[in-house]
């Protein structure tokens, strides 16, 4: 049976862990250990991309009735054609 490649990734990290004499870096381990909040990683995109999504902008660059109708006529033609 083969071996899950994330436990030899695991086995890397552990060992590179106990060789650590850095403070700075085990600290920086630590605070990513700690860091256990992947919901407001979710959230903080969904409110980026709400800031940025603005659907009056959206609709307002759109197509009107008119030239809607146009396009639609258009696609169906072309692919009648086909």
């Amino acid at each position: 049976m083969m071996e899950n490649p994330i436990f030899e990734i695991k086995k890397e990290l552990i060992k590179w862990i106990k060789n650590l004499d850095d403070l700075e870096t085990i600290q920086k381990v630590l605070d990513l250990k700690n860091f256990d909040e992947p919901a407001s990683l979710v959230s903080d995109a969904q409110s980026e991309y709400s800031r940025t999504d603005d659907f009056d902008e959206r609709f307002a660059k759109g197509l009107n009735p008119e030239n809607a109708r146009k396009e639609s006529k258009k696609i169906i033609r072309e692919w009648w054609d086909k």
